[in-house]
């Protein structure tokens, strides 16, 4: 049976497949892995080393049950993934892992698992050797640093010898900062993108081409500016493709489009040479000081020009909003309201979600605001009748959790490429 096992979830489907395609391309044999969403499989194979991968909010889950009936069986545990990274000591001493893998991971896990094969599969000094990891040693805490992986494109986003396959990530980082998100301050400001050579080369395998990047008209900028002309030359590669019977969706899930980069140019492209006539934007408030507040750069008037504009050229928005944002006053959520309801008046579509506190954001340590009357009538009202899309309602109670967490225990972020700045 494979000593090692990659427990894989619906959520974490994506990141272990490019970390498998990453792992196979460094020579790493995957028949040695047991792979699978079964965790009964994994807890009757035994295995000696078992990888996660999970978000903060899922740690209320099915993980401490699992991560229990493993320990019992003598497995080492390895945690990734955005808790992993921004509260290694939660995960280690509170979950009960014993590995915390920080930062970006594709070369990480290949030492990793080298090191552990040869060392039979035990914490050693051999480990101090890996940038990349939080641990225990001799009873003392190690962090070996944030392993960064400045030219991701150089690993494949899916392996060869296994059949999986996941949005292809085409860009990593973002420029903005918001202060509620994770990604910039965990996958650096500054955008990085994967080559079109290998988009196309990759794509192919996809009947349907997704893909994953946090501002999908900024490909081939820095970030904050658009550069049309990479943009095209990425649609246009991707055109034979389609020609062949594949269908191309782009700015839609998995991905989004900051409402500035919504301009006739940037949406005739979409028109020539991609399928969806959907839009994901995020506005987030209609509330321009609340704006300023999370630092999302963009105001008010960038994402009904964005609505305006995609209704023009036939597509459907697709707008979402954060309520109960730290700090928001009532009129600031009446803003909101008449933003989402003139939208709404519009043609397009909404999807409300409540504030969550994440670790290693500089809102980590703040609280909520409570939702006005107004705004709990308008939500209630508008989900009844189908308009709002999101689960708003069932985020409000693990909203509730996340702060207990991070009252209990919060961590200063010590790991990631961007330092973070605690606002509250």
């Amino acid at each position: 049976m494979p000593e090692i096992a990659v427990r894989m979830t619906k959520r974490n489907h994506n990141a272990f497949v490019h970390l498998l395609g990453a792992l196979e391309s460094q020579g790493f044999d995957l028949s040695e892995l047991l792979i699978t969403k079964d965790f009964q499989e994994i807890l009757k194979a035994r295995p000696k080393v078992v990888l996660y991968s999970f978000f903060t909010e899922e740690i209320w889950g099915s993980l401490p049950e699992e991560v229990r009936l493993l320990k019992e069986n003598g497995a080492l545990l390895v945690a990734g993934g955005y808790h992993a990274i921004a509260m290694p000591k939660h995960t280690l001493d509170r979950l009960g892992f014993d590995i915390a893998v920080i930062g970006e991971g594709e070369e990480v896990l290949y030492q990793l698992l080298t090191v552990l094969e040869r060392t039979g599969y035990k914490i050693t000094e051999a480990l101090l050797d890996i940038r990349g990891l939080a641990f225990y040693l001799n009873g003392e805490f190690v962090f070996t640093g944030f392993a960064k992986v400045e030219d991701f494109w150089r690993f494949p986003p899916y392996p060869e010898s296994v059949r999986l396959i996941s949005p292809i990530e085409i860009t990593r980082g973002c420029p903005f900062g918001c202060y509620y998100c994770q990604t910039p301050y965990i996958k650096g400001l500054r955008m990085r993108h994967r080559p079109i050579d290998q988009i196309v080369k990759y794509s192919r395998r996809m009947k349907d081409m997704r893909y994953i990047t946090p501002n999908a008209f900024a490909y081939g900028s820095p970030g904050a500016i658009l550069k049309l002309n990479k943009l095209e030359a990425l649609l246009k590669a991707l055109q034979p493709l389609r020609k062949e019977g594949r269908r191309l969706f782009y700015g839609t899930f998995p991905s989004e489009v900051r409402p500035e980069f919504v301009l006739p140019e940037t949406l005739e492209l979409l028109i020539d040479y991609a399928d969806n006539r959907r839009l994901a934007i995020g506005a987030q408030s209609g509330d321009d000081a609340m704006l300023r507040a999370m630092h999302r750069i963009h105001r008010v008037e960038h994402v009904q020009r964005a609505v305006e504009y995609m209704l023009e050229y036939g597509f459907e928005p697709v707008v979402d909003f954060i309520v109960g944002l730290p700090n928001e006053s009532e009129e600031s959520q009446r803003k909101s309201i008449e933003l989402m309801k003139w939208i709404m008046g519009k043609g397009g579509k909404v999807r409300a979600h409540y504030f969550m506190p994440l670790p290693g954001t500089p809102w980590a340590r703040c609280r909520p605001s409570p939702l006005s009357e107004e705004m709990k009538r308008f939500l209630g009202r508008m989900a009844a009748k189908g308009k709002i899309e999101g689960s708003w309602g069932k985020q409000i109670e693990l909203s509730k959790r996340l702060q207990r967490l991070l009252e209990e225990f919060y961590e200063e972020p010590m790991s990631h490429t961007v330092p973070v700045r605690n606002i509250c």
